[in-house]
């Protein structure tokens, strides 16, 4: 049956109930009456075999059949018990009563060639190896026990049975045997191949199928049919289907519902708009080719594909199905279809809609529809709404799969609520069991308790799934265990366990190694490592409230023939220690550290202004021969000699990005806002002035945060000059927030308040202090 996975799954040709043209090829749906199975035009034949049998010299032995005997009772109960059993499809009764029949020299005489034909029909689609044996035994004896001579008919039974038993070989040397005995006059045709055909698709042998297939045009009295195309084109490889229904047409073959729907599936993969369109029109102009739900899903699949179709263009087609196609309706799967489409088209909001659709239709929905859902609700970045559709799951008594527990784990990975964090943590081990979730799946988990720095459950959670239960471990996993534990502020084991795998990857023979420390690995920790956590923002702010004593650092730095930082003095902060020993490590292993490593470097040497960790960072980087920095990098940089009390090496760096041409060093708003910055607090307020006059020549386009330090920096300088023209400058320069349709950049509350706090600090009488909070709360209404 197709496989309900939304658009996908749908693009794929799979078993589903095969139409009346291909029912003998061996498919795993059910073929239940006689009358429908085309093996060969079996009403016509059975008719031309009983008016010969009974014209055969036989005859006089079946009219015993109506002389009195002891037996004859039992006999017609017998008769009657095998008539039943054929009727309810019972094959293990049919058996039976068959070979007691069989049994008595008396009863044999009163089997014919359609009684035998109906119990081949029957028992050669039972699955067990005896019915099989039944069926080779009586095709193989039937001459000998009866006096009846096996035909084409049998012999097609036979190899039918050998097909649902996976035998295509054995089938094969029925084909063989056939051929050999002309003296019989039974000769194969494109029934027999037909089946053969239908044999290999049962084993998926697509190779010996097509050989078979061109043999059958070598034959003279064989040709290809619809059966035959039917029966390839569902299992040969796309491509080549393509080719066959380019054949097909060129043989003057109609195809039929199945035929379409099947080729369309196979455009859809492979993304052939010719076909694809042709096949799309036939089956909408002509609505009675659509025979099932099947065929309508390969119709959204298919309009669902097409780049220029839109989300608008495949709803279209959703809403004029039950219209165009009455008879079908939808199922699941096509509900499925249409929710995978909406969050291609990342349209969530009509996915629930079309999920409203699917409950008023009556169809229950099942883990694929929960599982879509749940991933438009991660892309919004809702747990709470994934959760509230896991728990609508459960309700119904639908299990969860591997897909729907990783979309979980893969949205705890970014949950901030510790409530529902908590909660993913419990679903997934409770569900887990039934299935192997993937490595990603739970370095998603990991990544969320990391976050969080919740160490003993991310331990735990390592423990259980990769230490004790053999999942291979990635750098992603240690990675993320590491992080929980700096997150814990548990630097020390987040080192023991860096120690231990550094250690692992030193030592493992060349190419044996499973974990490579990478990049990637190394900037995480380094960024984690020199973050602040909360307790370490608290010593900071009663540490570092007045500004830094620690000497200046000249700008231009020895050069060393070393690429690491060494001879620190101990006197720099653990963290920013730590996070030195893994910069060193990184470069030792010839690993090439890039901007997000130096940037996070230089912030953590700015937030602990570190100035001597700062010179020797500065010194590697000019010396890094594989890296050129780039805008963020020099702006990390001046904002870290800022935090130093370097106001001049800032001024330098800034001249150096002036002259440069190169666009990737080009400046930005960040840029002025550090410059101005350090000159207000390092004393260089007469070097604002020109940088101001300058970036406002050249038209750079300035936001509020340039004004905020521009205005801070002139409120720095000595006596009330600077302080005037910061008021002057938000006066003529800047506009209130609600002026929305003025150009110019907008004041902020940090504005005024700027001004206001300056006032103070200069002391100012307290009627200007009053006045100036008064003209605030004007300027802000």
């Amino acid at each position: 049956m197709l496989s309900r996975t939304g658009t996908r799954a749908c693009l794929s040709v799979g078993r589903r109930r095969i139409p009346t043209s291909l029912r003998h090829t061996l498919s795993n749906t059910r073929v239940n009456d006689i009358k429908s199975c085309p093996i060969t035009t079996i009403a016509t034949q059975q008719q031309h075999v009983h008016s010969t049998y009974t014209n055969t010299s036989t005859t006089n032995s079946r009219r015993s059949f109506a002389t009195k005997s002891p037996k004859t009772s039992h006999t017609n109960e017998e008769l009657a018990t095998l008539s039943r059993a054929i009727e309810q499809n019972n094959i293990i009764q049919t058996r039976k009563s068959f070979s007691l029949l069989r049994s008595s020299p008396n009863d044999r005489a009163l089997i014919d060639r359609p009684m035998i034909q109906k119990v081949l029909m029957l028992v050669r689609k039972g699955q067990k190896q005896s019915d099989l044996a039944f069926v080779r035994d009586l095709v193989e004896t039937m001459q000998h026990d009866f006096n009846i001579r096996p035909e084409l008919f049998e012999y097609h039974a036979l190899m039918y049975a050998y097909g649902i038993h996976e035998r295509p070989q054995d089938a094969s040397n029925v084909l063989k045997r056939m051929t050999q005995m002309p003296e019989k006059d039974i000769y194969p045709n494109t029934v027999t191949y037909n089946i053969l055909l239908g044999c290999y698709k049962r084993v998926n042998d697509y190779e010996t199928a097509l050989r078979l297939f061109e043999e059958m045009e070598r034959k003279k009295n064989i040709k290809h049919d619809l059966v035959t195309y039917n029966t390839l084109l569902h299992f040969v490889p796309a491509p080549k289907a393509l080719e066959l229904y380019v054949q097909m047409q060129k043989e003057k073959i109609q195809p039929d519902g199945y035929t379409y729907s099947t080729i369309l599936s196979v455009a859809t993969r492979e993304k052939n708009s010719t076909i694809g369109n042709s096949v799309y029109k036939n089956l909408l102009s002509n609505p009675k080719l659509v025979k099932d739900t099947i065929t309508v899903n390969s119709l959204l699949a298919f309009k669902a594909n097409q780049p220029d179709a839109g989300l608008n263009g495949v709803l279209d087609l959703y809403y004029r199905i039950p219209k165009r196609f009455p008879h079908i309706k939808m199922d699941v799967a096509s509900y499925n279809i249409m929710l995978d489409t909406c969050l291609k088209y990342d349209n969530p909001g009509r996915a629930f809609m079309i999920f409203d659709d699917l409950k008023s239709s009556g169809c229950t929905p099942d883990v694929v529809t929960y599982g879509t859902l749940m991933d438009a609700e991660a892309r919004q970045k809702n747990m709470k709404g994934a959760l509230s559709l896991f728990d609508d799951m459960t309700y119904r008594n639908i299990t969860p799969n591997a897909r729907v527990l990783s979309s979980l784990a893969n949205l705890a990975s970014q949950e901030t609520d510790s409530q529902l964090l908590s909660r993913v943590c419990d679903i997934i081990p409770k569900y887990s069991h039934d299935f192997r979730l993937d490595t990603k799946a739970y370095n998603g988990l990991l990544s969320g308790l990391a976050k969080h720095g919740r160490s003993a459950q991310a331990q735990t959670l390592y423990d259980e799934v990769f230490r004790h239960n053999a999942r291979e471990a990635d750098i992603a996993t240690f990675t993320n265990l590491m992080l929980a534990y700096i997150n814990d502020d548990q630097l020390d084991d987040a080192m023991d366990i860096y120690y231990e795998l550094r250690e692992h990857c030193q030592n493992a023979e060349p190419g044996q190694a499973r974990i490579t420390l990478d990049t990637t690995f190394y900037t995480s920790l380094i960024s984690a490592m020199t973050a602040l956590s909360s307790r370490q923002r608290k010593q900071q702010h009663n540490d570092l409230n007045t500004p830094s004593s620690v000497p200046s650092y000249a700008f231009m730095v020895e050069e060393k023939p070393d690429n690491s930082v060494e001879n620190l003095d101990g006197t720099s902060q653990p963290n920013l220690l730590r996070a030195l020993t893994l910069f060193n490590d990184m470069r030792r292993l010839l690993i090439r550290p890039n901007a997000h490593v130096y940037t996070a470097m230089l912030n953590a040497c700015a937030k602990y202004r570190d100035a001597y960790a700062l010179e020797q960072i500065h010194r590697l980087i000019r010396m890094d021969l594989y890296f050129d920095p780039d805008t963020a990098v020099y702006n990390a940089l001046m904002d870290a000699y800022n935090h130093c009390g370097d106001g001049h090496v800032v001024l330098q760096l800034w001249d150096i990005l002036m002259l440069s041409s190169a666009p990737k060093i080009a400046i930005d708003q960040a840029t002025i806002s550090v410059v101005l910055d350090s000159c207000g607090h390092n004393g260089y307020s007469h070097k604002a002035h020109g940088i101001w006059r300058k970036v406002k020549r050249v038209g750079f386009d300035l936001n509020t945060n340039n004004y905020n330090s521009y205005i801070e920096c002139l409120c720095r300088q000595k006596g009330r000059q600077g302080w005037e023209e910061a008021r002057r400058v938000v006066l003529d320069e800047m506009r209130a927030p609600s002026a929305i349709h003025d150009p110019r950049p907008p004041f902020e509350e940090k504005t005024l308040n700027t001004l206001i706090g300056f006032a103070r600090k200069k002391e100012f009488k307290q009627e200007e202090v009053d006045e100036l909070e008064q003209w605030k709360q004007q300027l802000l209404s």
